[in-house]
């Protein structure tokens, strides 16, 4: 009977012990993972944005096959929202607050204890996008602050949730990588040619020396580095409706394998240019245009045939002078929605 006794003594002190411990664990806990998604961040962010989309990849539907989700009607945007039930008990969660391919902000909480915020951004980067993922509270129920002690603590808890659901999400985002990259290889369309009469305009440039056979590769590269340097210069004097990002382009020689062209901006007001910039006049003269729409690089040379064909129907010529515009924010629209206008000088 003593042995007993003393057993049970042992019990209430490890268990006092075990107690006093929990208890004296944080209140706060702020756990971030970050993640490199080899995919556009409009695809990474549409997906984390639709709750419908999480089932693929949230890690807690491996570790807990009780789970039983419900969704609202609206599952994306701010006010989407979906409920669980599991034999852990009940659970929600809400977006409260986002910003399109930058952040969403979501309130999550388990049946009725105060809720906690769970935050996403997004960066592109050169591999893709990097996501970081961030769960963070105030208030830790005691329940919540003895499920992270006995895990080694919240951000191993947590941690270790987030990295299982990074790895299942880089799965997903491969194979909607290649749905996507099959849709948008033929998804852009063409306006109709215009004959305008434009009056005398300025450009600023950098100037850009490559071969035609390197040229869409390079440009790339050129454009990513001489564009933002181009819109920070114009940024410091101009408003942002006095200028449009653009290309004009000088020399395209295919025998030669010569091409040349300038990065900058079409001035609607005059701007002195930076260091390393040109001052560019375009004459006054007839000008053929067409609207291309999609992603950058798809369906140029499609436009340009256009153009040629009509130049030729017309009897027009052109001094192999032509110049683009990007009309509006390719992150502010679809892909399908970014606008390129070409605009090719002709006389008869």
């Amino acid at each position: 009977m003593k042995l007993f006794k003393y057993f049970l003594l042992i019990v209430l002190i490890l268990t006092i012990g075990a107690a006093i411990y929990i208890a004296v664990q944080p209140n706060q806990y702020d756990v971030k993972r970050k993640q490199i998604i080899k995919a556009p961040v409009e695809l990474v962010f549409n997906n984390i944005n639709d709750f419908k989309n999480w089932e693929d990849w949230g890690p807690w539907m491996d570790d807990d096959p009780t789970i039983e989700v419900s969704y609202a009607d609206q599952t994306s945007g701010v006010g989407a929202s979906y409920t669980w039930t599991s034999k852990d008990g009940p659970g929600r969660m809400k977006t409260i607050a986002l910003e399109r391919n930058k952040s969403i902000t979501q309130e999550l909480q388990f049946g009725d204890f105060e809720p906690t915020e769970t935050h996403w951004t997004f960066e592109e980067v050169p591999e893709g996008t990097e996501i970081t993922w961030n769960m963070k509270a105030d208030q830790v129920p005691f329940i919540f602050k003895m499920f992270g002690a006995i895990s080694g603590g919240m951000d191993n808890m947590l941690g270790e949730m987030m990295e299982k659901g990074f790895a299942k999400m880089d799965g997903v985002m491969k194979e909607e990588v290649k749905t996507y990259n099959k849709t948008i290889a033929n998804s852009f369309k063409l306006g109709t040619i215009e004959e305008l009469d434009l009056p005398t305009q300025k450009f600023i440039g950098y100037l850009q020396k490559t071969t035609t056979k390197t040229a869409m590769e390079d440009m790339t590269k050129l454009f990513m580095e001489y564009m933002p340097k181009a819109g920070m210069h114009a940024a410091q004097y101009l408003e942002q409706g006095d200028y449009i990002p653009g290309a004009y382009y000088t020399k395209w020689d295919d025998e030669k394998d010569e091409a040349e062209f300038y990065i900058g901006l079409l001035l609607k007001k005059d701007l002195a240019p930076a260091e390393g910039m040109t001052s560019i006049i375009i004459p006054a003269s007839k000008t053929l245009k067409i609207s291309k729409y999609g992603p950058y690089g798809i369906g140029d040379m499609e436009a340009h045939t256009k153009l040629n064909e009509y130049l030729s129907i017309n009897e027009y010529s052109n001094n192999q002078k032509s110049y683009e515009l990007y009309v509006n924010d390719p992150t502010l629209v679809k892909p399908n929605e970014i606008q390129t206008d070409i605009y090719y000088p002709v006389k008869k």
